[in-house]
This record gives C-alpha cells, structure tokens and sequence, in this order.
C-alpha cells in the first residue's frame, strides 16, 4: 500500500509541478530586458527596444540582447507612465538611419522627441525634434510612435492629466501628432499647415498602428475606469475626451470602434492581414479583431502583461512583455481560435476569462501546464493505481 501511495503521489507531482511552457503559438525570443515597453523593426528584421526604466534604445539580433545599448537617454521613471516610451525606425533605414524615441527628460522635467543616426549597432548622432508637455503630474505622457505608409510619423501625445489641453485646437496635448520624418509639420496635416496635429480628444494613449494595405491609422485609449477604446484615427477627428467616453456621443466626436467598461488597461496594437492585434497591461490578454470589426476575441494570455504588439518584416506577429519577447511560431500563421467576447464591439472584464485560452500563467513567467491529453493520461494511471490497490485490500 505504501508503494501505491508513493507512485501516486509522485504522479500527482508531474500533474502539478511540469515546467511552463509559452502562450500556445508563440515562443520566448529574446530576454533579459529590464522594462520593456515598445519595438520596432528595421527592415533586416533588427529590433530596436524602448527599455523603459533605464532609459535604454537596446538592439535585438537573432534572439540576442547586444550588450552595447544602441543609446541611452536620461530619463527619469518614478512612475509606470514615465521613462523611455516610445520607439521606430525610419521606413528607409539603413538608407536613411534614423531612430526614433520619446522619452520623459529627467533634466527638463518634459517629454522629448529626438531622433538618433545609425552607425552600425549604436547611435552617433542626436537630433532634438520636439518639446511635449511637462511631467509635472507624472502621468497620461502618450509616447507611442509609428510610421505611416505615407511617410509620416504619427506620435501618441498624452494629456498630463490637464484635460481640457485635449480640446484645445492649437495645442500639443491630447492627441495624435502627424509629423515629417525630421519633425516639421507637414503641408497637408488635417489642420493646416502649422499644426501638427492628426486628431484631438485622446486621453493618454499606449499604442498606435499602421494598416500596411490600407494605411489606416488605429489608436488604442485608456479610460479613467470606464470606456478603455481602440479608435480608427481620421485626419482631423476628434475623439471626445474629456466631453465624451465610449460611444454615444455628439455627433462630432467620433465614436470608438470598441470600447471596454470595466477598463482593461489596453496597451499596444498592430494590423497583420484582416486581423488587428492589441493586448491588456495588467492581465496579459491577447485580442484580435477581425476587420474592420467590431467583434473581437482573446486568443493569448501572456504572463507580465502585454506592452506591445508588432509585426516583424517576415509576417510574424510580436508580443512584448516587460521582461520577454515572444514570437509568433513560424508553423502557426494565425492565432488560435476563441470565443468572441463581444458582438457589440464593447466587452467587460466579467466577459473576458470564458474567451482566453485554455494554458494559464504560471508564476515562472509563461503560461504553462501539461495538455489535456496528458493531464487525462496521468489521471487514468492514478485512479487505476488507486482502484488496483484497493482490490488487492478486498482480497485480503
């Protein structure tokens, strides 16, 4: 009997204690990073990481974190929502090799746009570009940056936390900028030829993407703790805040695509195919929204939570968390499928667990647990070993 005990329980063990494994369809890329909070690609495939806290442009080759920072920044982060924040490559380099950042100076007590040129692996030149607001209230910075197929750099821009900058028509907060790659206005911005902005009424924004077939512009809005959105940006639109959250509203605010109460700390996004990808800061959730929407479904669970997401130059989908990247597995080219958590194109947190899969994050850092096949299996020889030993009792 006490033989029967002890297989049990060592089987027990292998049910409970097997080694996590990552998010189905992905794999860890590459580690070892500090806070990362953004990437982006060179056309090579070369990533260039915001790592946040520490203020540096970190390069990722082949799965390798170089030693050498590609730049380094002074930034000051006493908060989540300050530090490093934002990076993009260039649509031309190495042609043109530019590095884009946003950061909050810890000298100025502002965020900054700069700029800086490739030479090789790390940067040899900076160049200043634009003075955002100030950090006086640490918060709503903005900072996400992308490329359009247009040309133009399309930067997220913050509110800090003065709500009304995000109505003001000739101001800097509040919105999305539209800016020529050396941080002039461009000639056909939406509202002319002096301002740089590209729409108005954001909140405080993690993410903005680029659909490469159609070039629409997507922004992702977090709510104060209701209406967190993903937005389609049109030139000139105003997207409420602080008049409007959520959709509804006066008919010249544009209404979000989706919009989610309770919020969901909505992060990063990206467009690959038909499909549009962004995930939740906290609980690490992985949506996709079939275009043009609105329903939407969770397809990932990432342990950390998702800062962002991104589409390598070879059509493998990216997802970021504070201390791994994770790649998409080149013999998966779509995500796994899931039950929509919404028709209506606005989703509760009450929704979202009986959409996500079915591996669940583990303390080690991915989700993790044996596959039900296995679990069944292990299961089988425990209430066999269990029923054996109990006939052997009977007969005796």
């Amino acid at each position: 009997m006490r033989r029967a005990l002890v297989a049990s329980f060592v089987l027990a063990q292998l049910l409970t204690s097997r080694p996590a494994v990552a998010q189905e369809g992905f794999e860890p890329a590459a580690d070892g990073l500090d806070y990362a909070v953004n990437i982006a690609f060179a056309p090579d495939g070369t990533i260039f990481v915001a790592d946040k806290d520490v203020g540096e442009i970190r390069v990722v080759r082949d799965g390798e974190v170089l030693d050498e920072p590609f730049a380094t920044v002074e930034t000051f982060a006493p908060v989540n929502e300050m530090g490093l924040l934002g990076v993009a490559v260039h649509p031309d380099f190495p042609s043109e090799p530019w590095v884009y950042a946003y950061y909050s100076d810890a000298n100025e007590n502002r965020n900054r746009l700069v700029r800086f040129r490739a030479d090789g692996d790390v940067a040899v030149e900076r160049e200043d570009l634009l003075d955002l607001l100030p950090t006086t209230f640490g918060i709503h910075n903005g900072g996400d940056l992308a490329f359009g197929l247009d040309g133009m750099l399309y930067v997220t821009v913050g509110e800090g936390s003065a709500q009304d900058l995000a109505q003001e028509v000739n101001g800097i907060g509040g919105r999305i900028l539209r800016l020529n790659p050396d941080g002039s206005v461009p000639a056909d911005n939406p509202l002319g030829t002096t301002n740089p902005t590209f729409a108005n009424g954001i909140r405080n924004s993690f993410g903005v993407c680029v659909d490469p077939s159609s070039g629409d512009v997507w922004a992702t809005d977090n709510g104060p703790s209701t209406d967190d959105e993903l937005n389609l940006v049109d030139p000139g639109a105003n997207l409420g805040w602080p008049v409007q959250l959520g959709p509804g509203g006066e008919p010249e605010f544009r209404d979000p695509v989706l919009s989610f109460t309770p919020t969901i700390v909505i992060t990063g996004c990206a467009v690959s195919g038909d499909d549009l990808y962004f995930g939740e800061g906290y609980a690490g959730n992985l949506h996709r929204m079939t275009l043009p929407g609105p329903e939407e479904q969770i397809v990932g669970r990432f342990e950390g939570g998702i800062t962002d997401v991104a589409v390598a130059p070879d059509g493998a989908l990216w997802v970021v968390t504070p201390n791994v990247l994770y790649r998409q597995v080149p013999a998966q080219t779509t995500s796994p499928t899931s039950t929509p958590s919404s028709s209506s194109g606005t989703a509760t947190a009450s929704e979202s667990p009986a959409a996500s899969p079915s591996a669940s994050p583990s303390p080690g850092g991915e989700g993790g647990g044996l596959t039900t096949t296995a679990g069944i299996v292990v299961a089988g020889l425990l209430i066999g070993g269990l029923l054996l030993m109990r006939n052997r009792l009977l007969r005796r």
